[in-house]
């Protein structure tokens, strides 16, 4: 299942070192947002839920130098314990390998920019900054 969470630039740096994140619950697309919000494109859908992780992250980082992020990640099965809303609870870590992508959040959270996962190690010394 494809989630999304609000990280900073320094977040990121451990989870790629470390190459695993310890995250309670993920924004997603489960079954009760989907049908409560029918209107929306699959596109739609993801975006608006990016736009969500995007609103945590700029809290997460708060007035601390670096850029806010979200994180796209495809989530086995497995690793889902329970569908909330719009969010589920995982029963392990995230691993690197579940990353499809990042986006750099601007300032105040409404603009999205994506990079691809074989960018990210190198646009890191930039948000970290």
């Amino acid at each position: 299942m494809r989630a999304y969470i609000g990280v900073t630039a320094s977040e990121i740096q451990e989870f790629l070192q470390s190459g695993e994140f310890d995250v309670s619950d993920a924004y997603a697309a489960t079954p009760t947002f989907i049908s409560s919000n029918s209107d929306l494109d699959e596109e739609e859908v993801e975006y608006t839920l990016s736009l969500i992780a995007a609103e945590d992250a700029v809290e997460l980082l708060g007035s601390a130098v670096g850029t806010a992020c979200v994180l796209a990640l495809e989530v086995p099965e497995s690793n889902i314990e329970a569908e909330h809303e719009l969010s589920i609870s995982l029963s392990a870590p995230l691993l690197w390998d579940y990353v499809q992508c990042c986006f750099e959040v601007s300032a105040d959270g409404q603009e999205l920019t994506w990079f691809a996962t074989q960018e990210i190690a190198s646009n890191l010394a930039t948000w970290l900054s």
